[in-house]
C-alpha cells in the first residue's frame, strides 16, 4: 500500500509536467511558478500521507496496548474472585471445626 501511494504521486508528476506541453491553461501555471514549488508541494502530499499511516500504525499499536492491559485486568479480576472464595471456604471450614470442638465429647464408658 505504501509504495502504491508513492507511485500514485510520481505518476500524477509526470503527467502533470506532459500536460504542461499540451494544454495552455495548465502550461501558463508551470510558466508562473518556480521549479523549488513542485519540491514544495510533493513535500506537503508526502507529509500528508506520512501523517496518515503514522496514524494509522499508533492507532493499531494502542489497540494492541489496551487489550493486552484488558488481558492483564481480567487476571487481576480471576486472582481476586479466587482469593475471594479460598476466603469464604476457609470460614467456613473454621466455622465447622469449632463447632465440633464445642460438642461434648462421649466417653466409652458411659459418663
Amino acid at each position: 500500500m505504501k509504495g502504491y501511494a508513492a507511485l500514485f504521486f510520481g505518476a500524477i508528476l509526470i503527467a502533470a509536467f506532459v500536460l504542461k506541453e499540451y494544454s495552455a491553461g495548465v502550461s501558463a501555471f508551470f510558466v508562473m511558478t518556480p521549479w523549488w514549488m513542485y519540491f514544495v508541494l510533493c513535500g506537503i502530499i508526502y507529509s500528508g500521507y506520512k501523517a496518515t499511516t503514522l496514524f494509522q500504525e499508533e492507532r493499531t499499536i494502542e489497540q494492541k496496548l489496551i487489550e493486552e492491559e484488558g488481558k492483564v485486568y481480567m487476571k487481576r479480576l480471576e486472582l481476586a474472585r479466587a482469593h475471594e472464595e479460598a476466603k469464604e471456604m476457609n470460614e467456613q471450614f473454621n466455622m465447622m471445626s469449632s463447632d465440633s470442638e464445642h460438642e461434648p465429647e462421649q466417653k466409652a464408658s458411659g459418663e
